[in-house]
């Protein structure tokens, strides 16, 4: 909250200079730069000083696969599958949970946490998923063959080149027989 409301000052003592202006949301000139406020950090995205433009090695999107990570904590053979692609400064994301069919049947509530790691093994960003926004694929004989999420998030593009592996966590609350 304190970090938020220093940012809003800065941004707004920015946009009240006489050489700024803002040009969208969250979006603003100041000087001969251009800047936006990415996931409560400013960031700067060009400086229209020079005649040359810079080429990000970001802006070249290219899907990458993180693979399987198993969730043997949940039950023997689960596992997901994420791939991801940054555009802009959005990351689009879809995770499939595998072999834990009876989700909804077993677990009434709760979620998973998608856990984006860099490579000294730290959380840089994390990802809630409620356990009522997977969506259940099934086969052609109408069984469930996994489930899956499809999401986006913006985050900064400092945040996105430090990803370097992904873990999941769970916090599904098991089914009771009786309800009270």
């Amino acid at each position: 909250m304190k970090l938020t409301s220093i940012l809003t000052v800065t941004f707004l003592m920015l946009v009240a200079c006489d050489n700024s202006a803002q040009v969208g949301e969250n979006t603003f000139i100041y000087g001969k730069k251009v800047y936006r406020i990415i996931d409560n950090e400013i960031t700067e995205l060009g400086n229209l000083a020079t005649d040359n433009i810079s080429k990000s090695e970001v802006l070249n999107s290219v899907l990458r696969d993180f693979e399987k990570y198993e969730m043997d904590f949940v039950r023997a053979g689960v596992y997901t599958n994420l791939s991801a692609i940054y555009r802009g400064d959005i990351l689009y994301f879809k995770m499939e949970l595998h072999a834990l069919n009876d989700l909804r049947k077993k677990y009434s509530r709760g979620g998973l946490t998608i856990n984006l790691v860099d490579e000294y093994g730290f959380r840089i960003y994390e990802i809630h998923v409620q356990l009522s926004d997977l969506i259940r694929i099934v086969g052609t004989d109408g069984s469930t063959k996994h489930f899956e999420f499809n999401g986006k998030t913006q985050m900064s593009s400092e945040v996105y080149k430090a990803i370097y592996t992904y873990s999941v966590s769970s916090s599904l609350d098991k089914s009771s027989k009786y309800s009270w």
